[in-house]
C-alpha cells in the first residue's frame, strides 16, 4: 500500500505540538527524530552507533507522519501547512515540510532498527517488544511496541513522568493516567506497584495500543478506554478515584483541566502533570495553586518541566 511520509523539521521545542496535531489529523504512524537520542544512546552504551546515523544539527528535530494518499484532496496537508505556519504565533520555531511517498515495509518496520532499550531513573528500563529484556538484571523491564501510539519513553515529557512515578509509588496505590498514549506511563506504575491503574485517551489507536502493551507486560490491573477528557469523563462513576493522576498533556489543557481534576482525586492526592514548556511552568502552577494545590516538585529537562503536585487536605 503507499504511504505520505510528511516530514516536518524543526526545533524541539516544537515537536510536541508538532506530533500532537498529525495524530489529531489521522496519522497512521509517527517517529521523531533527534540528534540528542541518539547520543544518549550512545552514552548509556545502547550498541553501536554511527555516526552516519546521527543527525548533523543538534538543534532540529524531525517529526515524520505517515498517512493515505487522501490526505492529498481532503484538506488535511493545508491544514498541517497553516497550523506549521502559526507556530511562531505561539512562541514556538518556525518548521519546514517534505512530502514523500513510501510503501509499507518502509515506514512500518524501519524505525525499529534505531529504537534502543531506555533505561529511565534507578528502577526501569523501556525496552522494545523485539528485543530481549533479560539482559536487564535489577531492573523493571516495561515490554513496549507503541505501533502509530505516541510515546516510547525518549522524549523528555514522558521521562520527567517516570521519574517522578518512581519516587511516588510505594505500592498499593490507585493511579490514572490522563492521555494514555501508548500506555507507558499507565504499565509504570502498575510495574512499580500501583494496585489498580486506570487509562484513558481520546484515540482509538492509543487504546488499542495501550491494551497490546498491557498484554505484553502480562498486567491484568490495567484498564484502558476511549474517551474525551471533558465533564463527562471527570467524575468518580466513570474514572474512579486515585491516589496519583498522570497528565502527561500540553499547558493549555492543563489549565483548562486544573479546577476538574479534583473530582479524580483521593483526598491529599497527588498530580504529575507534565507536556509544560519550560517558560508556562510557573503559568501552570499558579493556576492549580489558585484552585487549591501546593507545588511539591518541579522537575525540568531539555525545553520542558514537569510538576508534582498535592491537593491540600
Amino acid at each position: 500500500m503507499r504511504w505520505l511520509e510528511l516530514s516536518v523539521t524543526t526545533a524541539p521545542a516544537s515537536r510536541e505540538a508538532v506530533a500532537e496535531k498529525m495524530i489529531v489529523l489521522g496519522a497512521d504512524g509517527v517517529s521523531l527524530e533527534e540528534a540528542a537520542d541518539w547520543e544518549r544512546a550512545r552514552l548509556d552504551g545502547l550498541g553501536d552507533i554511527f555516526p552516519e546515523a546521527i543527525p548533523t544539527d543538534r538543534h532540529r528535530v524531525i517529526i515524520r507522519g505517515y498517512f493515505t494518499p487522501s490526505l492529498l484532496a481532503d484538506g488535511r496537508l493545508a491544514e498541517l501547512e497553516l497550523f506549521l505556519s502559526q507556530l511562531p504565533e505561539f512562541g514556538l520555531a518556525p518548521a519546514t515540510l517534505a512530502l514523500n511517498d513510501v510503501d509499507d515495509a518502509t515506514w512500518e518496520s524501519s524505525w525499529k532498527d534505531y529504537w534502543q532499550p531506555t533505561p529511565v531513573g534507578n528502577t526501569l528500563v523501556i525496552v522494545p517488544a523485539w528485543l530481549d529484556g533479560s539482559v536487564w538484571p535489577g531492573r523493571k523491564v516495561l515490554l513496549l511496541d507503541p505501533g502509530p501510539a505516541f510515546g516510547t519513553g525518549a522524549h523528555e515529557t514522558t521521562r520527567l513522568c517516570l521519574e517522578l512515578l518512581e519516587q511516588q509509588l510505594a505500592g498499593g496505590e490507585t493511579v490514572c493516567d490522563l492521555g494514555c498514549g501508548s500506555g507507558i506511563l499507565a504499565i509504570a506504575a502498575a510495574l512499580l506497584g500501583a494496585a489498580f491503574v486506570y487509562g484513558v485517551d481520546r484515540e482509538e489507536v492509543a487504546v488499542r495500543a495501550s491494551r497490546e502493551n498491557a498484554a505484553l507486560n502480562s498486567l491484568g490491573n490495567v484498564t484502558f478506554r476511549q474517551a474525551d477528557l471533558n465533564d463527562d469523563l471527570l467524575t468518580p462513576e466513570v474514572l474512579p478515584r486515585g491516589h496519583l493522576l498522570l497528565a502527561n498533556l500540553t499547558a493549555d489543557l492543563l489549565l483548562v483541566l486544573s479546577g476538574r481534576l479534583h473530582r479524580l482525586l483521593c483526598q491529599g492526592g497527588r498530580i504529575i502533570a507534565s507536556g509544560i514548556i519550560r517558560g508556562r511552568a510557573a503559568e501552570v502552577a499558579g493556576a492549580f495553586a489558585a484552585v487549591g494545590y501546593r507545588l511539591l516538585e518541579e522537575k525540568s529537562a531539555g525545553e520542558w518541566t514537569a510538576l508534582l503536585l498535592e491537593m491540600k487536605g
